[in-house]
Protein backbone atom coordinates (compact mmCIF):
# COMPACT_ATOMS: atom_id res chain seq x y z
CA UNK A 1 0.00 0.00 0.00
CA UNK A 2 2.98 2.32 0.41
CA UNK A 3 3.97 4.92 -2.10
CA UNK A 4 2.44 8.03 -3.60
CA UNK A 5 -0.68 8.00 -5.78
CA UNK A 6 -1.88 10.08 -8.68
CA UNK A 7 -5.24 10.60 -10.39
CA UNK A 8 -6.29 10.07 -13.96
CA UNK A 9 -9.67 10.68 -15.58
CA UNK A 10 -11.50 7.34 -15.74
CA UNK A 11 -12.83 6.57 -19.25
CA UNK A 12 -15.95 5.13 -17.59
CA UNK A 13 -16.51 8.40 -15.73
CA UNK A 14 -14.99 9.98 -12.69
CA UNK A 15 -11.42 9.62 -11.44
CA UNK A 16 -9.05 6.70 -11.04
CA UNK A 17 -6.55 6.51 -8.17
CA UNK A 18 -3.34 4.79 -9.27
CA UNK A 19 0.12 4.24 -7.83
CA UNK A 20 2.78 6.65 -9.08
CA UNK A 21 4.16 5.23 -12.33
CA UNK A 22 0.96 3.37 -13.22
CA UNK A 23 -1.46 4.48 -15.93
CA UNK A 24 -4.82 3.47 -17.32
CA UNK A 25 -3.34 4.02 -20.78
CA UNK A 26 -1.01 1.01 -20.39
CA UNK A 27 -3.71 -1.14 -18.79
CA UNK A 28 -2.94 -0.74 -15.08
CA UNK A 29 -5.91 -1.36 -12.81
CA UNK A 30 -6.69 1.55 -10.48
CA UNK A 31 -6.56 1.15 -6.72
CA UNK A 32 -9.96 2.84 -6.55
CA UNK A 33 -12.30 4.96 -8.67
CA UNK A 34 -14.59 7.80 -7.63
CA UNK A 35 -17.18 9.92 -9.37
CA UNK A 36 -15.86 13.13 -7.80
CA UNK A 37 -12.25 14.30 -7.99
CA UNK A 38 -12.10 15.48 -4.36
CA UNK A 39 -13.14 12.01 -3.16
CA UNK A 40 -10.36 10.50 -5.27
CA UNK A 41 -7.91 12.99 -3.71
CA UNK A 42 -8.96 11.92 -0.22
CA UNK A 43 -8.39 8.28 -1.14
CA UNK A 44 -5.04 9.20 -2.70
CA UNK A 45 -4.06 10.87 0.56
CA UNK A 46 -4.93 8.00 2.89
CA UNK A 47 -4.16 4.89 0.81
CA UNK A 48 -0.37 5.05 1.29
CA UNK A 49 -0.82 5.06 5.07
CA UNK A 50 -2.92 1.90 5.15
CA UNK A 51 0.22 -0.21 4.89
CA UNK A 52 1.83 1.36 7.95
CA UNK A 53 1.70 -0.38 11.28
CA UNK A 54 -0.93 0.96 13.64
CA UNK A 55 0.78 3.19 16.17
CA UNK A 56 -2.39 4.13 18.05
CA UNK A 57 -4.37 1.50 19.95
CA UNK A 58 -6.87 1.36 22.78
CA UNK A 59 -6.07 -0.55 25.92
CA UNK A 60 -8.70 -3.12 26.86
CA UNK A 61 -8.86 -2.44 30.60
CA UNK A 62 -10.47 0.83 31.64
CA UNK A 63 -9.37 2.78 34.70
CA UNK A 64 -11.07 5.71 36.43
CA UNK A 65 -10.03 7.99 33.53
CA UNK A 66 -11.31 5.62 30.83
CA UNK A 67 -9.64 3.35 28.32
CA UNK A 68 -5.94 3.99 27.77
CA UNK A 69 -4.96 5.42 24.40
CA UNK A 70 -1.61 3.90 23.48
CA UNK A 71 0.96 5.30 21.05
CA UNK A 72 3.66 2.75 20.22
CA UNK A 73 2.62 0.88 23.36
CA UNK A 74 2.91 3.89 25.69
CA UNK A 75 -0.14 5.46 27.34
CA UNK A 76 -0.58 8.96 25.92
CA UNK A 77 -4.16 9.61 27.02
CA UNK A 78 -7.52 8.12 27.89
CA UNK A 79 -10.91 7.82 26.22
CA UNK A 80 -14.05 7.71 28.34
CA UNK A 81 -15.56 5.13 25.98
CA UNK A 82 -13.98 2.28 24.02
CA UNK A 83 -13.85 4.03 20.64
CA UNK A 84 -12.03 2.19 17.89
CA UNK A 85 -13.02 5.03 15.56
CA UNK A 86 -11.00 7.49 17.69
CA UNK A 87 -7.71 5.61 17.34
CA UNK A 88 -8.44 4.85 13.67
CA UNK A 89 -8.90 8.57 12.98
CA UNK A 90 -5.79 9.44 14.99
CA UNK A 91 -3.85 6.89 12.93
CA UNK A 92 -5.01 8.51 9.69
CA UNK A 93 -4.00 11.97 10.90
CA UNK A 94 -0.64 10.63 12.14
CA UNK A 95 -0.04 9.10 8.72
CA UNK A 96 -0.92 12.35 6.92
CA UNK A 97 1.35 14.37 9.20
CA UNK A 98 4.22 12.00 8.42
CA UNK A 99 3.88 12.54 4.67
CA UNK A 100 3.68 16.12 3.36
CA UNK A 101 2.84 14.78 -0.11
CA UNK A 102 -0.19 12.86 1.15
CA UNK A 103 -1.21 15.79 3.38
CA UNK A 104 -1.08 17.95 0.26
CA UNK A 105 -3.60 15.64 -1.46
CA UNK A 106 -5.97 16.12 1.45
CA UNK A 107 -5.59 19.89 1.31
CA UNK A 108 -6.19 19.90 -2.45
CA UNK A 109 -9.42 18.00 -1.85
CA UNK A 110 -10.65 20.98 0.19
CA UNK A 111 -10.77 23.22 -2.85
CA UNK A 112 -9.48 26.76 -3.28
CA UNK A 113 -12.08 28.60 -1.16
CA UNK A 114 -11.57 26.28 1.81
CA UNK A 115 -7.78 26.53 1.41
CA UNK A 116 -7.97 30.32 1.58
CA UNK A 117 -9.97 30.06 4.81
CA UNK A 118 -7.47 27.57 6.26
CA UNK A 119 -4.65 29.97 5.38
CA UNK A 120 -6.40 32.87 7.15
CA UNK A 121 -7.17 30.78 10.23
CA UNK A 122 -3.59 29.50 10.40
CA UNK A 123 -2.12 32.98 9.93
CA UNK A 124 -4.41 34.32 12.67
CA UNK A 125 -3.40 31.60 15.13
CA UNK A 126 0.27 32.22 14.38
CA UNK A 127 -0.22 35.94 15.05
CA UNK A 128 0.10 37.03 11.42
CA UNK A 129 -2.53 38.97 9.53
Amino acid sequence: MAGPRHLEPDPQGGWAVLREGESLVVGDVPEATFLREEMAMIAGAVLPGLGRRLRFRLGEDACERGFPVLFDGIVVGHSRHFQDALVAAMTVVDTLLASPLDFGWMLMALGSVALERVEKITAGRLGRT
